[in-house]
């Protein structure tokens, strides 16, 4: 006998939102980083929340082409929450690229569907958008608002030549421990995306920041913790980098500092330095040499100008 209430159906085993958990899993046994599977799933379950409320089908069989479109359209016109201006065309294609993981994944893992929905779609363009390098001017006041001896300035001190001299991620650098740092051989130990570790090497100056440092953190009441990045209450967190580098960079009036604009910045020193390509992209993490051309991009015609004038092409025939 029911009491006369509608009960709501449970989803099927076959719904997105039953499959969901599982292609959770697999990304666990495959070793997928935590922040890439966190980040997967929040943008698959945006897709379920867009389906369900357009009265789509949120069976994995049943999702077509014509729905994945309409979900990609309503995302290009969808207002940022914080500007209020239509999403980027990056946001868009980082759902292309993780929907399309998951629609993978029910094909050719699970068997779940017959062919993933995503063959006969094309990702969205995306204009490249170079990122502004910071001159050394501007990372010499940085620097400089971070001297004197207190335990933030050493700290904040170490932070920034580590990210100036390795190009490291800040999802790289922000959960290092004490014991990755290696300073017989000056480098430090990383995990890098696709749970890919890598040794980074640091120079003399970096090395000797950091070591002033550790001497600080020793003293640190709560110094018994494995992270290397301490702040008041413990651990100081990626947020927390990000907010250190807001605020010196306010201080240092050097406009939109942010940590991954140090990674672009090192990619054109080393090429302007004449650094090899191939040595980048083993220091960066990179596999792609597409990843070469796009970092420090703005600033590679400055790099072409700087190789003419070396060469000195016509003043040698004097």
């Amino acid at each position: 006998m029911t009491d006369g209430r509608a009960t709501k159906a449970a989803p099927a085993l076959d719904d997105l939102r039953e499959l969901l958990p599982d292609w959770r899993r697999h990304l666990r046994a495959t070793n997928t980083a935590p922040t890439t599977i966190d980040s997967y799933l929040r943008i698959a379950d945006e897709l379920v929340a867009f389906l369900l409320g357009a009265g789509m089908p949120t069976g994995a069989a049943a999702v077509g082409r014509e729905h994945l479109e309409h979900y990609f359209v309503h995302l290009q016109d969808r207002p940022n929450k914080r500007t209020g201006k239509p999403l980027s065309a990056a946001y868009v294609a980082k759902h292309y690229r993780s929907l399309q993981q998951l629609f993978r994944w029910l094909d050719e893992v699970e068997g779940e569907i017959d062919a993933s929905p995503f063959v006969k779609m094309s990702p969205p363009s995306v204009p490249e958008q170079p990122v502004d390098v910071l001159t050394e001017a501007q990372l010499k006041a940085l620097l400089a608002t971070c001297k004197g001896k207190t335990f933030e300035n050493l700290r904040d001190r170490a932070l920034m030549f580590l990210f100036i001299d390795t190009g490291a991620r800040c999802g790289e650098l922000a959960p290092l421990k004490v014991m990755d740092f290696d300073f017989d051989a000056d480098q430090v130990n990383v995990m890098g995306k696709g749970r890919r570790a890598r040794a980074v090497p640091f120079g003399a100056t970096t090395g000797e920041a950091l070591r002033r440092y550790f001497r600080a953190r020793a003293k640190h009441p709560q110094a018994a913790l494995d992270s290397a990045w301490l702040g008041k209450k413990g651990t100081l967190t990626e947020w927390g980098i990000r907010q250190v580098f807001n605020r010196r960079a306010e201080d240092a009036k050097v406009p939109h500092v942010y940590p991954h604009r140090f990674r672009h910045t090192f990619a054109h020193r080393w090429l302007s330095a004449g650094g090899q390509e191939q040595d980048l992209m083993r220091l960066a993490g990179w596999r792609s040499r597409e990843m070469v051309g796009r970092y420090g991009a703005s600033a590679a015609d400055e790099r072409a100008r700087g190789a003419h004038r070396k060469a000195n092409l016509v003043d040698r025939l004097r």
